[in-house]
């Protein structure tokens, strides 16, 4: 008997450490803006609440976060649920890193994956298998300044170009004659995301249907030549060129006109400039009417310990209640056309802009590794800082991002 309550005791003790080692799920995200982490954070306290026998740590990645989750997904040290981005899901569902959800999706009651809109769903297939779930989109839309408008006299919004150049020029002001700018038509960052819908309306690609690398052709040039235009010009400026942190900053100070962003400025700007009087519009079009929409899902590696879990965190998050808490500030526009309906978005003054430009909003989605999308930033770069050449930068560009082109 004695023997037998020793026995006990220390399988008692044993099994209390491997409770005390186990680790809690993990759940990790990019550091984006104060406000919009603020948000997120009070949508995550609606999961604890809802279930508050599921424990989880949230550990948010600063800095260069593909390159950390890459290298986490590598070692085996990934955390159990975290974000992916459209943009470069291929290269992380071609490695073979990510759990497929098809049995989660297909097992959890009410789970309506024709609810999303189809762009957002595909972005994350592969090969017949669904490896994330999108938890938001969000289109580029024209934020403007009305009452810099007003005092412009410009009555009617840009639609095209032309009408987008000449009303940077009429925007662009030196107000005490000093001989230097004080008040821009628009502001414009080195990136490759920014450049997008210009390449996209004037038919252009990043990668052509076939395949083939798109970004020295005539039209990704010509689009290229026309954004930095704006800056060279003296009608746009940057953000380190005003002191500002990034070009919703800019826009908020009054040191511009017009910017270019998504939803995540929304949150921004009633947190930092409340009293700015701002609108919103589609982007002008060029040859065709277009912008980028980007997605970002939520995955769960395959090496995850807690996949069970992982996954009722996730169908929280995508789900009506988390989706509706997330969406609500417009940080981002819902992926799902229910919550979308139910919230009003389509009659909203301001996320309505959002929905009318997700009918002719294109993914970025390239099937090249982050490395290659960090080298065209470098060419991006030489153009902006360097004065080199756009078709010089992109032209020289071309074979070194070739070489990271994915290999299925």
């Amino acid at each position: 008997m004695r023997a037998l309550v020793i026995l006990c005791t220390i399988c008692f003790v044993i099994q209390a450490c491997q409770q005390g080692d186990e680790k809690p799920m993990r759940l990790s995200s990019w550091v984006s803006s104060p406000s919009e982490t603020a948000v997120y954070r009070e949508v995550l306290d609606g999961f604890r609440q809802k279930y508050p026998e599921q424990e989880f740590e949230y550990e948010p990645i600063p800095g260069n976060y593909p390159e950390k989750i890459q290298l986490m997904l590598g070692t085996r040290t990934a955390p159990d649920l975290f974000y992916l981005k459209g943009f470069t899901a291929p290269a992380y569902m071609d490695y073979d890193v990510l759990e497929p959800l098809d049995p989660f999706m297909s097992e959890t009651e009410d789970f309506d994956v024709d609810d999303f809109f189809p762009f957002s769903i595909e972005a994350f297939r592969q090969n017949g298998q669904q490896y994330g779930i999108p938890k938001d989109f969000n289109p580029y839309v024209m934020f403007y300044n009305k009452e810099m408008f007003r005092e412009a006299g410009i009555d009617s919004l840009p639609t095209d170009w032309l009408s987008f150049v000449q009303a940077c020029e009429r925007l662009t002001i030196d107000k005490d004659e000093d001989g230097k700018t004080d008040q821009y038509g628009f502001i414009v960052e080195p990136s490759v995301e920014m450049v997008m819908p210009f390449v996209y309306q004037n038919g252009g690609n990043f990668q052509n249907p076939d395949g083939s690398l798109g970004i020295a052709d005539e039209p990704f040039i010509e689009a290229l030549e026309f954004y930095h235009g704006l800056y060279t010009s003296g009608v746009a400026t940057m953000a380190q060129d005003q002191g500002a942190q990034w070009n919703g900053d800019a826009f908020g100070r009054e040191k511009c006109a017009m910017a270019i962003s998504g939803g995540w400025l929304i949150p921004f700007l009633a947190d930092q400039f409340p009293e700015l009087d701002y609108g919103i519009f589609p982007l002008p079009r060029g040859k065709e009417q277009s912008t980028v929409a980007f997605t970002v899902a939520y995955s769960i590696p395959k090496a995850s310990e807690h996949k069970k879990d992982a996954w009722q965190l996730l169908d929280y998050l995508v789900g009506e209640e988390g989706m509706s808490q997330w969406t609500s500030s417009g940080v981002a526009m819902p992926t799902r056309r229910s919550v979308a309906e139910k919230n009003g978005f389509y009659e909203h003054p301001v996320f309505k802009v959002f929905m009318e430009s997700a009918e002719f909003a294109r993914p970025f989605q390239v099937e090249y590794s982050e490395r290659g999308y960090e080298e065209l930033v470098v060419a991006f770069q030489a153009v902006f800082f360097a004065d080199k050449a756009p078709r010089d930068a992109l032209t020289d560009i071309k074979g070194q991002i070739e070489k990271y082109k994915l290999v299925r």
